[in-house]
């Protein structure tokens, strides 16, 4: 019964988050993305079609023939199918947000530990990241631009690897800096994931020599983004020669859906997330993203649409997590997490995101912590999250936010020991090669990624 009224209220958190409505301003005013139907109308004949339509093009993306249109025309969309146009509605977008977190302060580096909390981050030997270290793949060399939030660029276990000098964001009115503070930062968590630096404090990235380039796409003040904020996001990373990008972040549509303008829009958001997707891989860059946290099969919901996990050229990660890790002397890191999506149409490989499933609320004493912690929150990914003036922060947290930049982690792994350049599709092949193939495919997809 408790497993089915967390499963309910996912859902209909899913159903509002993740809508595919359109962010409005007054007077019934929406903005669109608008592409050809068929790739051959140029931007420029384009926009003059949207302006005859009524529309004000305010922003442009001339490598992927997207334009930012807004219009108070009701029949907007239907004006520009008789053009033989798309218009997809630019729609909020929010993170793959962690269903659960659980904070705790970092012990004083005097303590003398190497990364204090290394032996808490029991996915680093699920994947095992510590025997690419071993092989010399650390991520030297590699770059990863993690799409997001806001980020602590301060904090002691990330300034080092992040690439300041090149962040950016798209969010209007807002710095890539972090601005709710104290809180949970989910781009400083998705960070230390790939790439906490090896040091005295902490936590260890999966590729702790990795350079970090943080990009803002969604904004904190307001709980979400658009598609264009990250889509601008996402073709700035391919231009500045980044590596890898990681989007644990995303939402739901539905091409059958019964009103059929919104059938329509997920059509034409699916096209240009496509399009972006297709570009990016042209670029040489892995793009990798979560599969997201509703708990569904998409394979028994064949007209649902994540985006931009199933976009093309994008690879998509679903999320695995012990159940009692403290507790009992050999659990599986390597089971299905409770809240994954998941589906063969979805699901490209399957990492630890971590899981809160333990029944409870007993307390587990585990070195080098100095007071109990739920034993459930023991089962979530620790990573770096924020900051105050006096000490530094971390939370255990679950869900394919957490999965996915293990993913991009070894990637990065990858990607260095060949000399920092390397082709998406033989990223992929050597991801393939190391994962570990598990049934059923429909979660795992072409396997368990490991670093060795």
């Amino acid at each position: 019964m408790k497993r089915t009224l967390i499963l309910v209220a996912l859902l209909m958190v899913i159903v509002s988050a993740l809508s595919v409505s359109a962010v409005g301003a007054q007077n019934n005013r929406r903005e669109w993305l608008v592409i050809s139907a068929n790739g051959t109308t140029g931007t420029a004949v384009m926009n003059a079609q949207a302006r005859m339509a009524g529309g004000v093009v305010t922003r442009t993306f001339n490598q992927v023939g997207v334009s930012v249109v807004v219009s108070g025309d009701a029949r907007f969309a239907n004006r520009m199918e008789a053009l033989g146009l798309l218009a997809a509605p630019n729609r909020v977008v929010r993170n793959a947000e962690p269903l659960r977190t659980y904070d705790v302060a970092s012990p004083e580096a005097a303590l003398g530990l190497s990364n204090t909390f290394a032996p808490l981050q029991w996915s680093l030997g699920a994947i095992r990241a510590t025997e690419g270290w071993i092989n010399g793949r650390r991520g030297k060399g590699a770059v990863v631009a993690v799409l997001d939030e806001g980020f602590f660029l301060d904090h002691p276990d990330l300034a080092a690897n992040f690439l300041v000098s090149e962040a950016a964001s798209f969010v209007p009115g807002e710095t890539v800096q972090w601005t709710v503070a104290p809180g949970f930062s989910h781009g400083t968590h998705v960070s230390g994931i790939i790439a906490a630096v090896d040091n005295t404090t902490g936590t260890v990235g999966v590729a702790p020599e990795t350079k970090i380039v943080p990009i803002k796409v969604l904004s904190e003040q307001l709980g979400y983004g658009l598609d264009s904020w990250v889509i601008a996001g996402m073709l700035y990373a391919s231009e500045i020669g980044v590596d890898v990008v990681n989007m644990s972040l995303g939402g739901t549509c539905d091409t059958r859906d019964p009103d059929r303008q919104l059938a329509k829009d997920c059509r034409a958001t699916k096209k240009v997330y496509d399009a972006v997707g297709s570009l990016m891989r042209l670029r040489g860059v892995t793009v990798i993203a979560s599969a997201g946290n509703d708990g569904l099969n998409y394979d028994q919901y064949p007209s649902l649409v994540k985006l931009p996990a199933m976009a093309t050229g994008i690879i998509s990660i679903s999320a695995t997590g012990p159940e009692g890790w403290a507790v009992y002397p050999v659990v599986d890191p390597r089971r299905p997490a409770s809240y994954s999506s998941f589906g063969r149409r979805l699901v490209d490989f399957a990492a630890p995101g971590g899981d809160f499933n333990y029944p409870g609320n007993e307390g587990c004493l585990i070195a080098p912590l100095t007071a109990p912690v739920p034993c459930w929150a023991l089962d979530m990914v620790i990573s770096p999250s924020f900051v105050t003036p006096t000490r530094a922060f971390y939370s255990w947290a679950a869900g394919t936010s957490m999965a996915a930049p293990h993913v991009a982690g070894i990637a990065a792994q990858i990607i260095g020991a060949n000399g920092g350049s390397m082709a998406p599709a033989q990223v992929e092949r050597r991801i393939l090669r190391w994962a570990e193939k598990l049934s059923p495919k429909d979660f795992y997809g072409q396997g368990f990624t490991r670093a060795n």
